[in-house]
């Protein structure tokens, strides 16, 4: 089995901090790549920085560390700089999108052999992959173009800017019904193919797939626990856990205004913590601002232009 030094030239990105540059959402503005899960592993845009040249687009970005990010792995499609012990993979050989992508997930699997007692600095390399004539048939099937735009800034493709300053508060009790999920232990599962969402951050709150259904699709699920805030739209019929609360809408509620709507939520989460949980009484109280029209109604369809606007966008229902 081949190993990623087998593959890939290591060598460290730019271990700069973040604190130290400027943001920007120039059309010049740089990717910056940390340890982040998230985002592709990008964590803001920047400034250009003189005299330091952006790591090329194509190669992979690596996490070394960080918080259930080490051995977390991304194709970056732009130039970027990088954060703290982040690694830039360059293939040895030439490769299609489609098989960088095949490697990426594959590096990214071994993140459980990695925690804050144990970096993946001095042994990323050692990591055994698959054999590559292994590659399964469907790797090389994937159709990638369904992505193009990718590289772009929302803000080069979206057709209006989004300026919250001019947005109004509306109630999440006005604007849905908030249910509550229940409780389901391991034990009592019986594997099917409904999606049971938990309160996790990641794979759109599945964590496992279950027998049967108890809420609708076409809904918004908020964790009130655990990853608190954190919020997925279900176009399917699902479980979720009593970690979880429901979003039914009162109004004809769109994938895509869904995503909208979703995103608003999540930026609610610096209010709560392990101390402070968004409960079913308080997230009933509570409200999100949205674009409004002239006479206080929300703009609805300013939100699904705008999610139609941007990257991947054609993939949305």
């Amino acid at each position: 089995m081949p190993k990623v030094s087998d593959l890939f030239v290591l060598q460290y990105g730019h271990s700069l901090e973040l604190n130290r540059l400027q943001p920007s959402d120039a059309p010049d503005a740089i990717n910056f790549v940390s340890r982040t899960t998230r985002n592709n592993g990008v964590s803001a845009r920047v400034q250009p920085i003189r005299g330091v040249e952006p790591a090329d687009a194509g190669p992979l970005s690596v996490a070394l560390g960080g918080q259930g990010g080490a051995a977390e792995t991304f194709l970056q499609p732009r130039p970027y700089y990088c954060g703290r012990d982040v690694m830039i993979l360059t293939p040895k050989t030439a490769m299609q999108d489609v098989e960088k992508l095949w490697w990426s997930a594959c590096i990214t699997a071994n993140h459980f052999r990695f925690g804050f007692g144990r970096q993946a600095n001095r042994t990323l390399k050692d990591i055994a992959l698959p054999d590559r004539s292994a590659i399964p048939g469907w790797v090389t099937l994937e159709d990638t173009t369904q992505f193009e735009g990718a590289n772009l800034p929302a803000s080069a493709m979206a057709t209006s800017p989004l300026d919250p300053s001019l947005w109004k508060p509306y109630s999440l009790s006005a604007l849905f019904e908030i249910r509550k999920g229940k409780r389901l232990t391991k034990a009592k599962m019986t594997e099917g193919n409904t999606p049971f969402i938990g309160a996790i951050d990641k794979n759109n709150g599945v964590s496992a797939f279950v027998a049967r259904a108890l809420h609708q699709g076409n809904t918004i699920t908020v964790n009130y626990n655990g990853s608190v805030a954190e919020a997925f739209y279900q176009p399917t019929p699902f479980w979720c856990s009593d970690d979880v609360n429901v979003l039914y809408p009162r109004f004809t509620l769109t994938p895509a205004v869904a995503l909208f709507i979703a995103t608003i939520i999540r930026l609610e989460r610096y209010r709560f913590s392990y101390g402070r949980k968004w409960h079913l009484e308080r997230m009933r109280a509570a409200s999100i601002r949205l674009p409004s029209k002239a006479h206080d109604a929300p703009d609805w369809q300013f939100m699904e232009q705008y999610v139609k606007s941007l990257a991947f966008s054609r993939n949305v229902g």
